[in-house]
């Protein structure tokens, strides 16, 4: 988890985590279950493909790729959330493993070119920017040879865009959310070929493909 001079995050600590799905379900302008649904479609995820899903939380990100026969890891920092997770592993067997991680973005354990696809979905936003960079080059290290690296979550395009989008939307809090005048030139640095997807207003999936 990333911990910083201004912001600090303990999902263990919450007490709404047992009613997590339902929140992120409830909240229209995440545009949740379409985001998640679309999130293997968008990665041209395949059967018996393995996925690494960061910040997996209770394992809502995963189960679109596990319904289409990928293997997936999840991990995440939250151990509460990770027993949640766990139930819903039980349902794919030897198909949905989860893990532990205490910065599962900066230090991934994991070999170089291990995952076909790494995705990250509505948490990437917990990370300042130098993090962000850091954790674009450690996705782009598991990944192999035409991997995909799959990035949801709520962003605005500039600092002007979200402050406006904070005054619209009393429940938007203000975090590390990608900005778009910036967020896709950094996998762009790291010589990643760039698609950017809409799905909501202030929703954006970015799709970066690792070459040969």
């Amino acid at each position: 988890m990333t911990k910083n001079d201004s912001k600090i995050w303990d999902f263990d600590e919450y007490d709404w985590i047992e009613h997590y799905d339902e929140s992120m379900r409830n909240l229209k302008r995440l545009h949740y279950e379409e985001t998640l649904t679309r999130i293997p479609e968008l990665a041209s995820a395949k059967a018996y493909e393995l996925v690494l899903d960061i910040g997996t939380g209770t394992g809502n990100s995963a189960v679109p790729f596990l319904q289409m026969g990928c293997h997936v890891v999840g991990v995440d920092p939250s151990e509460r959330m990770i027993e949640y997770a766990k139930k819903k592993a039980e349902q794919y067997k030897d198909f949905f493993s989860v893990l532990h991680v205490d910065d599962p973005f900066l230090n991934l354990p994991f070999s170089n070119d291990s995952f076909d696809v790494v995705v990250s979905a509505y948490a990437i936003h917990h990370l300042p920017d130098p993090d962000k960079k850091t954790a674009i080059n450690e996705m782009k290290r598991v990944l192999r040879s035409n991997g995909r690296m799959i990035i949801a979550d709520t962003m605005f395009k500039d600092e002007e865009h979200k402050l406006l989008a904070l005054s619209n939307y009393h429940d938007l809090e203000d975090e590390y959310q990608p900005l778009l005048k910036i967020f896709p030139d950094m996998f762009e640095s790291e010589c990643l070929d760039v698609v950017m997807q809409q799905i909501g207003e202030l929703v954006w999936v970015i799709i970066a493909k690792k070459g040969k």
